[in-house]
């Protein structure tokens, strides 16, 4: 599974930021590296979801999914 993950560097803020367009996911961070590692993170725990809202009657299985940056 690929998962496209785009980032800018903002020159007036010095800071670089990301964007997980699937996922509805935004963040930042002050070097690339640190925005790669908190684009995994955050994808990680945009994937946990919340158990608490499962539909009462479901059948409920999980998928493993490894994420890491390519």
């Amino acid at each position: 599974m690929r998962l496209r993950v785009e980032y800018a560097y903002d020159s007036e803020s010095r800071n670089w930021t990301f964007r997980v367009p699937s996922l509805g996911i935004v963040g930042g961070a002050d070097t690339r590296d640190k925005a790669e590692r908190k684009v995994v993170e955050a994808v990680a725990f945009t994937l946990e979801g919340d158990d608490d809202a499962s539909l009462a009657n479901a059948e409920i299985r999980y998928l493993s999914v490894e994420i890491a940056p390519s």
